[in-house]
């Protein structure tokens, strides 16, 4: 399944919603609205994971290399997310550095993620 993003503004944050697959072929796709994303002069970036199935190693640097870019100006975080991915994100470092909530429970994967 390719990957849809969705962007919306609010008033304290802005939300991605993604709902597919990151991979080769949508990696662009995302960083691109990452980068939208910034645009909106919300400080806080919230990426739905509840419609995402799956990222790839490819995508994880992608997150990895955000929270860098952003840090001091923006905060990422990723909420809704499945077991699976929490699982993938915990081995790989990325909720060392990124706030993750999963779908689950709706509670923090990590509670070390740095802002």
């Amino acid at each position: 399944m390719d990957l849809i993003v969705n962007l919306e503004s609010y008033q304290d944050h802005t939300l991605l919603m993604l709902e597919g697959d990151v991979n080769a072929g949508s990696l662009q796709l995302l960083d691109s609205a990452l980068t939208n994303a910034t645009r909106l002069d919300n400080k806080l970036i919230v990426v739905d994971c509840s419609a995402l199935n799956s990222i790839n190693s490819d995508g994880l640097g992608l997150l990895l290399h955000c929270q860098v870019q952003f840090a001091g100006s923006y905060y990422l975080t990723l909420e809704n997310v499945s077991h699976d991915l929490a699982e993938l994100l915990e081995l790989s470092g990325v909720s060392h550095f990124i706030q993750i909530t999963t779908r689950d429970n709706g509670q923090e994967a990590d509670q070390s993620a740095a802002g």
